[in-house]
């Protein structure tokens, strides 16, 4: 969980805690006990959404591991291709084989 949301959830509660137990002076003030049950549910969801863009941004890292590994491998590859072709052909002929630089 980020510490951004974490801090919030935990912040929200006692706060919560606090208007609950002050709910009948608090009450002329237009704080009512479904607006802080409706809080609190927003938490729960929070958490829960939170808890789930943990799991995608675990399941995105093992991905963009992999993906960045095989782009090693095809820049790799791409370079070595293609200086095989810059070191065996004269400049001209190089745009022949894909090759498009010209230095």
């Amino acid at each position: 969980m980020s510490k951004t949301i974490e801090l919030q959830i935990e912040k929200s509660r006692i706060l919560i805690e606090g208007l609950n137990s002050n709910i009948a002076e608090l009450r002329s003030k237009g704080i009512n006990d479904e607006s802080l049950t409706n809080m609190s549910n927003d938490l729960v969801t929070l958490k829960k959404i939170n808890d789930e863009c943990d799991a995608l941004r675990e399941k995105l890292s093992g991905k963009v591991k992999e993906m960045n590994e095989v782009l090693k491998r095809v820049k790799d590859a791409f370079a070595d291709h293609k200086r095989i072709v810059k070191s065996n052909y004269p400049q001209e002929r190089w745009i022949n084989y894909g090759v498009q630089d010209k230095r």
